[in-house]
Formats: C-alpha cells, sequence, structure tokens
C-alpha cells in the first residue's frame, strides 16, 4: 500500500478536528434548545403533564388521544407521522 503525502495528510487530519468541532458545536445547539425547552415548560407549567412544546412550530402540543388498540385508524396515524416529520 502507498502513504499519503504529507500534505495531504495533514489535511485529511485537519478536516477531521473541524468536523468533530461541529459536531461538538452541534451537541451544544442541541443542549442550549433543550435547556430552553424545559425553562418554557417551567414558565407555562407543563412539566411533568403530558402536554409538551413543539420547537418547530412554536406551539404547545397535546397528546395524541389514545386508541382501543384494536389496529383501526393505525395508517392514518402512519401518515400523520409522515407529514410531521417532513414538515
Amino acid at each position: 500500500m502507498s502513504e499519503l503525502n504529507p500534505e495531504d495528510s495533514y489535511q485529511l487530519r485537519k478536516l477531521q478536528m473541524d468536523v468533530d468541532k461541529r459536531s461538538l458545536e452541534l451537541q451544544k445547539a442541541q443542549q442550549e434548545l433543550e435547556r430552553s425547552l424545559l425553562e418554557m415548560e417551567h414558565k407555562y407549567g407543563l412539566i411533568g403533564g403530558p402536554t409538551t412544546i413543539d420547537p418547530r412550530s412554536a406551539t404547545i402540543k397535546e397528546p395524541p388521544a389514545a386508541r382501543s388498540g384494536n389496529g383501526k385508524g393505525q395508517a392514518e396515524d402512519l401518515r400523520t407521522a409522515v407529514v410531521e416529520v417532513a414538515g
């Protein structure tokens, strides 16, 4: 096997360090979002209850209605879930 020249090796290591740095920045931003959500849930009295805040739509979300477990409505739930994820 041939070896990379020193310049290419340097560039690859530098890029990997940049990726690692951005990954840490992403984790920090996610933690800040979670902290802000916690503070807002506390402010609006939502902690401990089933109601949550959706950060994408900036709305308070009620829990989905309980299902009877007979399988009816399952396809609709899947379509709704796909739309919410895609949105």
